[in-house]
């Protein structure tokens, strides 16, 4: 049956993203370990707030599962006579494994009948593996920034203050530097100020938020506070903005949500929406609100973690500090406009981009060219092209603003608005902001045709120049954001179907640093790590589309680089999977390929073919190169691999009928030559070596 495990792990105070890291690693680690342990169990789940992590285990098995060992000892013919007497061997080889010479059995192996020792180890009690095991859980999780505390043996997110552990109604006795497992937590730092004890696991969530207002499990912390703010907002009368990265902060930064709505004066509405937004979500963590024609009312609702007899106090300090940011957003709104985007060009000389790399205005400058070339690969018109090169001229003057320098997340949002100012064309407003996108990685992609060059452009800049100077990403470090960068050219690339050579623009972006006189590293050694790069984040992509592994790697065994038809070819496989059509075909490749000889090339001649089979199976090769010549030029993968899979009958009857290694070396090269010919129209497909045939 089992009993249920509940851990605790009591902190202080964590920052909410670690509060997020720490659920998923819980989850994970205890999973994985307990399983380690030989231990079943119905369900495991891990939850969190700001001072507390937690793990639930239901039907927690109260023994280990017994372990089978099968030790093969000698050959049967050994270990026995003719009369079935156990031979010296088989008393020596019982004795070794301390079985009884009668427990011995004998099994079949592709090797022949073999003796064999069956040990059986019973499992532990669970009580007596958990409190070794349960320290060993917690000091697994990891976070980027860690602290010690006390004498400092252990390190965590923050300090551990507490834990709880029960096993049933039992508590699992161990300690963690110097902290003892009991079966006591601790409720709201403010609402509960004294210790609760928890008899069981089930009680533990009841008791917290009943008497510690604290709602443990965060999916419950989201629907209260979701529905709260969707109910505040119908009050003021209009609908909140609940923006996802703010939302998932503010679950984790309180234990007991309760939400209020505060006003400010009506002429900060007159703000740009995006700034009024920005101030009140991305530093105070507010919720902005707006009318049915998606205008903002000048109200705000916020989530707190105090005593809600206090709302009238809390709702006018939210109020003060939201008016004093918006007075100076009005401020800076007001200052940046008494000079044109324009104007501010010429300082970003005096802007460092990358010590190694020169200024802002240098990449400007870069960005511009690229913008150019990408825009005729992507037979553009020359008008958009000049406006996406007045993009990239622009794209960062907004940094030097006042707004900027103050609320960093509006880049790009104020370079649009002080475009639109200045008088630029829409298109070129807007192409500022979408030269950032995407920014995460949930984050919209670029929707005009000036966005996405100037965005693949710049992106594609910064990558190129920090591989150049040695400032790769490695392993879980990636300070410079090169990888999401990478993701977001390569998805603004698929998403619109964009056909250029990545290797063509990598190199073009190299070149142009060289010119400018950057040469930092060798030329062809950063190209070739870019292009691993590109294809690493493009196998990804593909992955986290579920795409098969072996039909990834089929795909791009050859390394093409124009990902739009790479992905095709992996769509096209991926149909065939569970299909005998994909089986025809790799059976075909493999057979051709297995006596191929590539340094024998591919030249055939007809007048040595002695056999009907081989004149037929090159009479069809030729049939199907056309037909893989023309699905080629049009992208048509789902019949270029159901024209390679009708070569099989082909090429069975050849390998029936014809002995491809004859003793006549000219026959032999040129059945070799054929096979090879095969080999080579398969590969302009994919590998298909590399499938991984199911059962097989």
């Amino acid at each position: 049956m089992g009993k249920d495990l509940l851990l605790e792990i009591g902190t202080e105070e964590m920052p909410a993203s670690a509060v997020n890291l720490g659920i998923e690693q819980l989850r994970e680690n205890a999973s994985r370990m307990l399983e380690a342990k030989r231990l079943s169990f119905l369900s495991l789940d891990a939850m969190g707030t700001p001072r507390r992590l937690v793990l639930l285990v239901t039907g927690l098995s109260e023994v280990q599962s017994e372990i089978v060992h099968e030790v093969r000892g000698p050959a049967r013919k050994v270990a026995y006579t003719s009369d079935g007497e156990p031979t010296a061997a088989a008393i020596g080889f019982a004795s070794a494994q301390k079985v009884k010479v009668t427990d011995l059995v004998v099994k079949s192996t592709p090797q022949g009948d073999y003796v064999f020792a069956i040990k059986k180890e019973k499992g532990l009690p669970t009580s007596q593996l958990l409190p070794k095991l349960l320290p060993q859980v917690i000091l697994s999780l990891s976070f980027p920034k860690s602290m010690c505390w006390g004498k400092g043996e252990i390190r965590f997110v923050r300090p551990i203050r507490w834990l709880l552990a029960l096993y049933g109604n039992e508590v699992v006795d161990f300690s963690l530097d110097n902290l003892r497992a009991n079966n006591l937590t601790w409720g709201h730092r403010f609402l509960a100020k004294n210790p609760l004890k928890v008899k069981n696991p089930r009680d533990y969530f009841g008791i917290l938020e009943e008497k510690g207002k604290v709602v443990v499990d965060h999916r419950k912390r989201e629907r209260i506070i979701r529905d709260q703010i969707e109910q505040a907002a119908k009050e003021i009368g209009g609908r909140a903005l609940i923006d996802p990265q703010t939302f998932a902060e503010v679950v984790n930064l309180v234990e007991f949500p309760h939400t209020i709505f505060g006003t400010f004066p009506s002429e900060y509405v007159s703000l740009p929406h995006d700034v009024l937004a920005t101030v009140m979500e991305s530093h105070q963590r507010y919720f902005p609100v707006e009318d049915e024609g998606g205008n903002l009312l000048p109200h705000f609702i916020v989530v707190h973690n105090g005593d809600p007899k206090h709302d009238d106090i809390i709702r006018k300090g939210h109020e003060m500090v939201l008016i004093a940011r918006l007075a100076d957003a009005k401020f800076f709104y007001e200052e940046d406009q008494k000079e044109p985007l324009a104007a501010r060009i010429e300082k970003l000389e005096g802007i460092i981009f990358q010590e190694k790399l020169g200024t802002l205005h240098d990449k400007a400058k870069r960005v511009q060219n690229l913008v150019m070339e990408i825009g005729r690969t992507l037979k553009v018109d020359e008008g958009t092209i000049k406006e996406a090169e007045r993009v990239a001229y622009l794209s960062k003057a907004d940094l030097l603003t006042e707004m900027v320098g103050e609320f960093s997340d509006l880049q790009g949002i104020m370079g649009r608005e002080y475009a639109r100012l200045s008088g630029e064309p829409e298109s070129v407003a807007v192409g500022i902001f979408e030269h950032y996108l995407p920014r995460f990685a949930s984050d919209i992609l670029p929707s005009t045709p000036v966005g996405k060059i100037v965005s693949i452009a710049d992106k594609l800049d910064t990558i190129v120049g920090y591989f150049s100077v040695g400032l790769l990403p490695t392993g879980s470090e990636d300070p410079y954001s090169l990888r999401r960068q990478g993701q977001g050219i390569i998805s603004i690339i698929l998403k619109n179907r964009f056909p250029f050579s990545l290797s063509k623009m990598i190199h073009l972006s190299l070149d142009l640093y060289h010119k400018a006189g950057f040469k930092n590293r060798p030329f062809e050694e950063v190209k070739m790590e870019l292009k691993d790069f590109f294809m690493g984040r493009f196998k990804s992509e593909l992955l986290s589309e579920d795409f098969n592994y072996d039909i990834i790697n089929a795909v791009l065994g050859e390394k093409p680089d124009n990902l739009t038809d790479l992905r095709d070819r992996v769509v096209s496989i991926a149909k065939y999977k569970e299909s005998p059509i994909l089986d025809d075909l790799i059976v075909a490749f493999t057979r051709c390929k297995n006596l191929s000889n590539p340094n024998l090339g591919i030249r055939t001649k007809e007048q040595l073919f002695s056999e009907e089979e081989e004149r037929e199976l090159y009479q069809r090769l030729i049939e199907v190169e056309k037909i893989i010549d023309e699905c080629l030029k049009r992208a048509d993968y789902d019949r270029a691999v159901e024209a390679l899979a009708g070569l099989r009958p082909y090429v069975d009857r050849f390998f029936d009928e014809v002995l491809v290694m004859t003793e006549d070396k000219r026959i032999r090269h040129n059945r070799v030559s054929l096979l090879n010919r095969c080999v080579e129209l398969f590969l302009k497909i994919a590998d298909f070596s590399q499938l991984v045939i199911p059962g097989n």
